[in-house]
């Protein structure tokens, strides 16, 4: 019954950011406008993190099976089609992952210092 909780709560979230990225004009993705309401209710305590677990278990432990279309995408795609833009690709895929990189680890910083870690 849990995963099923779980399921429905992700479902949801991510349904109200859909509306939330509509209301802002797509500004910022429907996935992460979801992920932020889902934040939301966790952190202010409207939908605890045991009802969301088994659900969370599932996905992480499937986690692979979700690469497999964005791997054979980027597989069929000729090389000579992106030859002009290869150098504008690996720049930015170089500085979006350096920039994830930097901002988690600020984050968890923010996290471990206010807990008192």
């Amino acid at each position: 019954m849990k995963f099923l909780l779980g399921a429905t709560i992700l479902i949801i979230s991510y349904y109200i950011g859909e509306l939330l990225s509509y209301a802002f004009m797509g500004f910022i993705s429907p996935a992460v406008m979801g992920m932020l309401v889902l934040f939301t209710l966790l952190k202010t305590g409207i939908v605890k993190a045991i009802w969301i677990e088994s659900f969370a278990i599932f996905l992480l432990d499937n986690l692979m099976l979700f690469f497999i279309p964005a791997t054979v995408g980027v597989a069929l795609i000729s090389f000579s089609s992106i030859k002009d833009d290869a150098l504008a690709i690996v720049f930015s895929a170089s500085l979006s992952s350096l920039l994830v990189l930097w901002l988690v680890g600020y984050i968890v910083q923010k996290f471990e210092r206010s807990n008192g870690k």
